[in-house]
């Protein structure tokens, strides 16, 4: 099982990206291939300017995966643009696959801001998503670490039902 991990925030301060470190760790003790994959260090270009060569990387790899793990951030209730351009021009090859996401926002009203993450693979994709998601806010976490045993215990549910249903649909 092949799986590629998405930390889409570009935000030097990025919450998402310590969890998606933290479903890494968890999803390592598995006997699975991971690229983790952090869009900070990639060249992004709006779709109108063409791909540049950071996203022929990531189309590449979106091919390779089985499945997906998206980490975001929520900004203006939806995803950021790093990742719409991302799924704007990296994706033509996502269709059927298994997805995840995990999001950190800034308060707890923003619940539903992942909807848009699904509806757009499922409709474009009709890829399949993990009827869990792990969302956490400002209060989970403490300077750069996770704070928050429930949401430490949300992540490890998360990793291992994202291994468990990954292995069957991959099988």
């Amino acid at each position: 099982m092949k799986t590629l991990i998405l930390s889409s925030s570009l935000s030097p301060k990025s919450r998402s990206f310590i969890l998606c470190q933290a479903v890494n760790a968890e999803l390592s003790k598995n006997a699975i291939d991971i690229d983790f994959v952090d869009l900070r260090d990639y060249d992004l270009a709006p779709v109108y300017r063409g791909k540049t060569a950071d996203m022929d990387r990531l189309t590449e790899k979106v091919k390779e995966a089985d499945n997906i793990i998206f980490g975001m951030g929520v900004h203006c209730y939806t995803i950021n643009d790093g990742l719409k351009i991302v799924l704007d021009s990296c994706f033509g090859d996502a269709i059927g696959k298994f997805f995840g996401i995990i999001c950190a926002a800034g308060g707890e009203k923003s619940y539903l801001s992942t909807m848009h993450l699904t509806q757009i693979c499922m409709n474009e994709w009709r890829m399949i998503q993990l009827p869990r998601v792990v969302y956490a806010t400002g209060r989970d976490f403490k300077g750069d670490d996770i704070s928050n045993t429930d949401l430490k215990e949300r992540i490890d549910i998360f990793v291992k039902e994202f291994y468990s249903i990954g292995q069957k649909l991959i099988g």
